[in-house]
């Protein structure tokens, strides 16, 4: 066996970080992870709360060490087949089934089962429609469509980047230099920070499992609907968002009074608050692009609560939040009581906002 896929000694320790791992710390550690002996806390509340995201990466010494480095295309044939479609064992998997989500077949064998009506081979639901693109199965639920990755590769190639824009916008010069600026803020396609050999869809796949807030919004608005028309990596990112930003919200302070402990009171129009509700709301529109009903749901009501415990029942963004989820649950109700709904919502409007900015009563 090759000695080289052996590390020949081991790796200098890292410099310990000087503040606490939890978004947004600025407090020096005294906790230390005791399974990957790496990542630092300043207390036990922190470290809980951070774990849902750090045992995705979290690995113990022993295990980073004890098996070779694998090689380039040295894949076991297990590993290699746990990409290949579950009907026809033979080509990728690269579709993906609406509405169950799932992807285990490839194209050719997902239409056959369209024709003939079958379920999906995973949940047994029935398929409505699929989309094709590049499901990287080992990043978990993380997926990068063709789309983009064809796009995202076009764009990284040096001289390639300013002849994808200058065709995509027919010579506009002001629309061409704010996407570039908003890829500049992405810095993938070289080897500055993340090495010459990963990939590029790997790259991207980083940057949705990061924290980099920066990052994650400029790839966010290169996914939109303006521009790749990703809506698999938009609704991706936009759930990374809400989880970076949540994450960075403080604990709930509390302090005893008279003998009791007490909830400190938060002042309203909280701005760290109102960015997860708007990001909630950004989340709703990229559920519905690929007609995730419930979870648009879901977060419509967490947008809408948020906003009236903030900004209160009249404020412009909680009617908006409640006309929209009115609208989104009309199946719920029948004509009259959905007709009802909205009457009263116009009526909220109009005495907020005044009746030249009350919304209009939609009907189905």
């Amino acid at each position: 066996m090759n000695s080289s896929q052996f590390p020949s000694e081991p790796a200098a320790a890292a410099k310990p970080a000087p503040y606490c791992a939890f978004p947004g710390c600025k407090v020096p550690p005294t906790d230390t992870c005791s399974r990957c002996l790496e990542t630092r806390y300043c207390s036990k509340v922190h470290q809980t709360a951070h774990w849902k995201w750090h045992k995705k990466i979290c690995v113990a010494p022993q295990k980073k060490i004890s098996a070779p480095v694998p090689l380039k295309g040295s894949l076991k044939e297990e590993e290699e087949d746990e990409v290949k479609c579950v009907v026809c064992l033979d080509n990728v998997v690269n579709a993906k089934l609406k509405p169950c989500g799932h992807s285990a077949t490839c194209r050719e064998c997902t239409q056959e089962l369209m024709n003939l009506k079958e379920p999906c081979p995973l949940c047994r639901k029935l398929i409505a429609s699929f989309t094709v693109g590049k499901w990287q199965s080992t990043i978990g639920e993380h997926g990068l469509w063709l789309t983009s990755l064809k796009n995202l590769t076009q764009l990284a190639g040096g001289e390639g980047f300013n002849e994808f824009f200058r065709n995509q916008f027919n010579g506009n010069e002001a629309t061409y230099l704010r996407w570039k600026e908003v890829f500049d803020e992405l810095e993938i396609g070289n080897a500055r920070d993340v090495g010459p050999d990963l990939p590029l869809e790997q790259q991207v796949l980083m940057i949705t499992k990061s924290e980099d807030l920066v990052k994650l919004r400029a790839l966010a608005k290169l996914c939109s609907l303006e521009f790749f028309e990703d809506s698999s990596l938009s609704v991706t990112v936009e759930k990374r968002i809400l989880e970076v930003l949540v994450l960075a919200m403080p604990p709930v302070v509390e302090k005893k009074v008279r003998g009791k402990k007490r909830k400190q009171k938060k002042k309203q129009n909280d701005p760290q608050k109102l960015e997860i509700f708007d990001a909630c709301a950004a989340l709703v529109d990229a559920c519905n692009w690929v007609e995730d009903w419930d979870d648009s749901r879901r977060y419509f009501e967490r947008a809408k609560e948020g906003y009236e415990e903030q900004l209160g029942p009249d404020d412009a963004k909680t009617l908006e939040a409640t006309r929209s989820l009115i609208m989104s649950t009309a199946y719920e109700y029948s004509d009259e009581e959905f007709i009802e709904k909205l009457r009263y919502l116009v009526k909220r409007c109009e005495r907020a906002l005044g009746e030249e900015n009350a919304v209009t009563l939609e009907t189905r």
